[in-house]
């Protein structure tokens, strides 16, 4: 099997995930990963968001309300500017980010777990390395 073969086989079983835990939560991958940010960073405004993930503004601003509908976030002015708006994740929402962490595990463990652990080990390795030496800016050029 050739590199090409290899990555859209590995697209293949990530996109699994994706769908799998679309099902499990009814939250579309890119809801749920603004969602996972915040919960992992407490508060942030969107501006520092959209900054710091490279959403865009436009993108967030649908996502950030689809996800309060569903009462998963809230927004809530800043004490210190009045001005800017924090995102808060609720008791709901972190309730459905930690089962989303419980089910990545599960992926990741019974995905690694196909490998004796020599091989393992090996592959986590390899994977380290190539996520450390990788510039997401060159793949494409």
């Amino acid at each position: 099997m050739d590199e090409n073969m290899l990555l859209h086989k590995l697209l293949d079983i990530f996109e699994y995930k994706n769908e799998y835990q679309l099902k499990t939560s009814n939250i579309q991958p890119q809801d749920m990963y603004v969602l996972e940010r915040l919960y992992m960073k407490g508060k942030m405004t969107s501006k520092d968001l959209s900054k710091e993930y490279g959403i865009p503004p436009s993108t967030l601003t649908g996502i950030i309300d689809r996800l309060e509908s569903k009462k998963l976030l809230e927004r809530s002015r800043a004490s210190a500017d009045r001005r800017a708006v924090e995102l808060l994740v609720t008791l709901e929402g972190k309730t459905v980010v930690e089962r989303h962490i419980k089910e990545d595990m599960l992926f990741s463990k019974n995905l690694f777990n196909t490998l004796n652990k020599e091989k393992k080990e090996m592959l986590q390795e390899l994977l380290q390395e190539l996520l450390q030496k990788v510039k997401k800016d060159t793949l494409f050029s």
